[in-house]
């Protein structure tokens, strides 16, 4: 039961959460993270992002994909999508992210070298995933990371939970503007703002919370 209900890890004392697919070493003092742990709503929040971003690229295959970081109370995702999103889309995307979530799909790490994964984003014209691994490249990575859920992948570091199906309550709060990288020269994106809990009950609360 508590390998099924691990979601991360915290090795040595660290406040970081690390991911479960982290390969320890010898001598290590793990504490592992399940959904008792309020450390474990970094994790299904991250993991959250990946699904909404997801969710956008179904709806609307055409969508490019940026960033999706976890941040106080929830998490973003920026898009640059060559038409803007309305409140009904933003029902349509947390209906979406519902369906997706019921496949339970496993979510896959893999390594990547960084010039396979170049021309991978290169050929699906994800230019923003080209600049970010080109930024590796320049500091000095020889490899990265690809987390896959069924057959959806994207660039990230982790940590992520095991299946998605582990992710209980989602929901799409608001739309703002965002330029990439935070530049004004550079393209302007469309910021989904959301947030993920571990049971509906606290998900509730936490609307009630933001409504009062």
């Amino acid at each position: 039961r508590l390998a099924k209900d691990t979601l991360g890890g915290q090795i040595n004392g660290s406040k970081e959460v690390i991911d479960l697919r982290h390969k320890l070493k010898d001598g290590d003092k793990l504490k592992i993270i399940t959904p008792k742990n309020e450390e474990s709503l970094e994790v299904v929040r991250h993991t959250a992002a990946h699904v909404m971003a997801e969710a956008v690229q179904e709806l609307w295959p055409d969508v490019k994909v940026t960033i999706g970081p976890v941040i106080d109370n929830g998490f973003y995702y920026d898009f640059d999508s060559p038409r803007a999103f309305s409140p009904e889309d933003l029902e349509k995307i947390e209906k979406k992210m519902q369906q997706i979530l019921s496949r339970n799909d496993e979510v896959v790490r893999s390594e990547m070298p960084i010039g396979q994964a170049i021309e991978m984003f290169k050929k699906m014209g994800e230019r923003f995933k080209v600049e970010l691994i080109e930024g590796l490249r320049d500091k000095g990575e020889t490899v990265v990371g690809i987390y896959t859920q069924g057959k959806w992948f994207d660039l990230c570091r982790g940590p992520h939970v095991q299946n998605i199906g582990q992710i209980k309550a989602v929901k799409i709060l608001s739309l703002a503007g965002a330029y990439w990288r935070g530049d004004e020269k550079n393209a302007q994106l469309q910021r989904v703002y959301a947030t993920a809990f571990n049971d509906k009950k606290e998900l509730e609360q936490h609307l009630h919370n933001l409504e009062e």
